[in-house]
């Protein structure tokens, strides 16, 4: 039940790729604000992740869970009868915290009811329910959108939500909760919202709006004067804190598997919003055609996410997920080389590739992080690894963004949009896509380099190992 709301969590990260094309037609959007459609569901999961992962292990995962099945299932109604951008946009935000809710449960669900001897298993499955939802939503969307249009990519969650609800109220069983129990931690939660706030609306202004802007600096200025109040906060509350500082500071598995995952999601994510764009504005395929090209990452990675969870118990996360970075890194290198007239064979190639490198990396990864904490943080594990996850995919968008105005042209963004009415150069979108291609295989370098430097263990429990 965990693994089918991570997937619609994620699903619904990923399902408008394929459709923004349809989407900004239909609403009359220009290519720019399109980007609002994906952004305003991460940014809010984005802020509310950290916060309800704390809760829940303080008053429960299973009210924290079905709350948020409901509110994400009212948020899809509400998505596909929006009668214009702004409506959407508004929609999907409502619909990001009932994702949030959902997100930063799941893992710690699994976790808390799995033998400590077949964690990795049971999260290699978690992970590839995770990847299945990032990785089908282009082919899902693709479908549903070229069969029944794109308010059907919305409507499918309803009867899927509705049975995990009912589900969810009549079989999860709480967890053991804190003996003591001491008021939440709001003015951390405040904190802590407006910083990333602040942070991630001025990033994604950043990759809107260009550098002329004054606003995205300004928001930048709140982002980085309120972090020293958070980490002020935070310490005053010690252990009760809504983020224990001492996960980061003392628990250096923690930290390293966190910010690999931070660098893993920031390379991968653009891949498959530019590579939608880029198979049917430059290479002319069909929607329907681009789906299923797009399929080739979800097989392999619904292939190798449980393995290299089974084989995780055994042999540890570092060199597991570190060989998944590396491939990562290559596989998007070697993407460079899509030109005008790229075979359907050499896409599914390096996809295929990729695939493998994304599902070797994260099942050994989300097992070390959620198994070197206390129980009692399971929450907040589960939380912040997938804050990592929606930070990193808000900001690889930010990225594909600069790297197509910066090295492409300004105009190419702008193109985009409108459902393809604007005319596109193919070559300064080539130029645009390719120089964001080279930063994320430089980015999954160094979070190769990152994931290598994990210990042993971090001092909660025996389990891990190199």
């Amino acid at each position: 039940m965990a693994c089918i709301g991570s997937l619609m969590g994620t699903l619904d990260s990923t399902i408008v790729s394929v459709s923004l094309p349809t989407i900004t037609r239909d609403l009359n959007m220009d290519g720019s604000a399109a980007l609002w459609v994906p952004a305003a569901y991460l940014v809010t999961m984005a802020v509310l992740l950290l916060t309800v992962g704390r809760y829940s292990d303080m008053y429960g995962r299973k009210k924290v869970y079905a709350a948020g099945f409901s509110l994400f299932t009212i948020g899809s109604l509400l998505c596909a009868i929006a009668g214009d951008g702004t409506q959407l946009v508004a929609c999907r935000i409502f619909q990001g915290i009932g994702g949030a809710f959902i997100t930063a449960t799941s893992a710690a669900i699994i976790t808390n009811s799995m033998p400590s001897a077949i964690r990795g298993r049971a999260l290699g499955f978690f992970t590839m329910s995770v990847y299945a939802g990032l990785s089908l939503g282009p082919p899902l969307g693709g479908f549903l959108t070229d069969s029944f249009g794109w308010r059907s990519i919305f409507l499918l969650n309803l009867p899927i939500g509705v049975v995990v609800v009912a589900l969810a109220l009549l079989w999860l069983k709480e967890g053991n909760l804190p003996e003591r129990r001491k008021r939440f931690d709001i003015a951390g939660a405040v904190a802590f919202s407006v910083v990333l706030v602040a942070l991630m609306v001025s990033l994604t202004l950043i990759g809107r709006q260009g550098w002329d802007d004054p606003l995205p600096f300004a928001l930048l200025v709140v982002a980085v004067a309120g972090l020293p109040a958070f980490v002020i906060i935070e310490r005053r509350r010690g252990s009760w804190a809504m983020f224990d500082l001492s996960l980061v500071l003392r628990n250096r598995l923690f930290a390293a598997a966190n910010m690999s995952a931070l660098l893993n999601y920031l390379a991968y994510f653009n891949i498959s919003f530019m590579l939608s764009f880029y198979l049917q504005r430059v290479l002319e395929f069909s929607i329907v055609t681009t789906g299923f090209i797009l399929l080739a990452l979800p097989v392999t990675m619904t292939v190798m996410a449980p393995l290299s969870g089974m084989w995780s118990d055994r042999l540890g996360s570092r060199t597991l997920a570190t060989t998944g970075m590396v491939l990562v890194a290559l596989s998007t290198l070697a993407m460079t080389s899509f030109g005008l007239n790229t075979g359907i064979w050499h896409l599914l190639l390096l996809l295929s590739l990729l695939g493998m490198g994304m599902g070797l990396f994260s099942s050994p990864n989300t097992s070390a992080v959620m198994g070197c904490v206390r129980k009692d943080q399971l929450g907040v594990a589960s939380g912040t690894i997938s804050l990592m996850r929606t930070v990193g995919m808000s900001l690889s968008l930010v990225v594909m963004g600069l790297a197509i105005s910066v090295f492409g042209s300004p105009g190419v963004m702008a193109a985009l949009g409108n459902g393809g009415s604007g005319t596109l150069d193919p070559q300064l979108f080539l130029d645009g896509m390719r120089a964001s291609l080279v930063i994320s295989s430089m980015i999954a370098l160094v979070g190769a380099v990152t994931s290598s430097m994990r210990p042993k263990g971090c001092g909660h429990t025996p389990e891990e190992s190199p």
